[in-house]
């Protein structure tokens, strides 16, 4: 029984990280080059039970070895969580401080903590002509020099980089990401007045939303239910 209470327990804690995903990808759904994030859940290791004693009792008394009974399954667990690499749709905003890469690739940002990489290109100007992000970084011309928005060709300087496909990125809040090592120049065309939507459906999310939330409640109703067992068998059973 108390395995029981641990194996449904486990399943929740693997169904809360599946809500946090999904409502921080919900929330992200307007976010321009947003990538959705989608959590790799599996099954803990099974217990092969076996029967004992099954001869006792028995007149006259027979030997008979342990019996099969099956697995059991120990729960679940939230494996890795892992970002999707599909674009998203183009939108037109004619506003010029928009870009987008129409293809594979990122903009090249410098960060306090070194230089990320973002697809967000809904860029601002700051009091120097200087092209920032809305987190206030400063956006990097292909001479690694800051861009500044009196370019006359800001879309052909702008710094793009692309990932090699065995390289692993790391999301750092919504819409930027770090590499292990510097990524390789590209010549992915940059699109002005454009931005790249986020690659989520909010038809997706909310159904991976409400799912979760019923799998969670489901583990929730399992652990009441064991914790009425044990209840009547310490209280109840225990004083016949």
């Amino acid at each position: 029984m108390i395995r029981g209470l641990y194996t449904s327990a486990a399943g929740m804690v693997s169904q809360q990280v599946r809500l946090d995903v999904a409502a921080n990808n919900l929330a992200n759904a307007a976010t321009p080059g947003y990538r959705a994030d989608v959590a790799t859940t599996a099954a803990l290791p099974s217990l092969f039970l076996y029967r004992f004693n099954d001869a006792l009792g028995q007149i006259p008394p027979l030997t008979v070895g342990p019996q099969p009974v099956g697995y059991l399954g120990t729960g679940a667990a939230v494996t890795q969580v892992t970002t999707l690499d599909r674009g998203g749709f183009y939108r037109q905003t004619e506003r010029e401080m928009d870009f987008a890469l129409q293809g594979e690739g990122f903009f090249v940002v410098a960060a306090p903590a070194g230089q990320m990489y973002t697809r967000n290109g809904a860029f601002q100007v700051n009091a120097h002509g200087e092209l920032v992000t809305s987190e206030g970084f400063s956006v990097l011309s292909r001479t690694g020099t800051v861009a500044r928005a009196d370019d006359p060709d800001l879309c052909d300087n702008l710094a793009v980089v692309v990932a090699p496909a065995d390289l692993e990125l790391t999301k750092v809040g919504n819409s930027l990401f770090t590499a292990p090592e510097a990524l390789l120049p590209a010549d992915t065309p940059v699109l002005r007045g454009v931005l790249e939507e986020a690659n989520v459906s909010p038809v997706e999310a909310m159904v991976d939303l409400i799912a979760a939330m019923r799998t969670y409640e489901a583990g929730q109703k399992a652990i009441q239910t064991q914790d009425q067992t044990l209840d009547k068998l310490v209280n109840e059973v225990a004083q016949i």
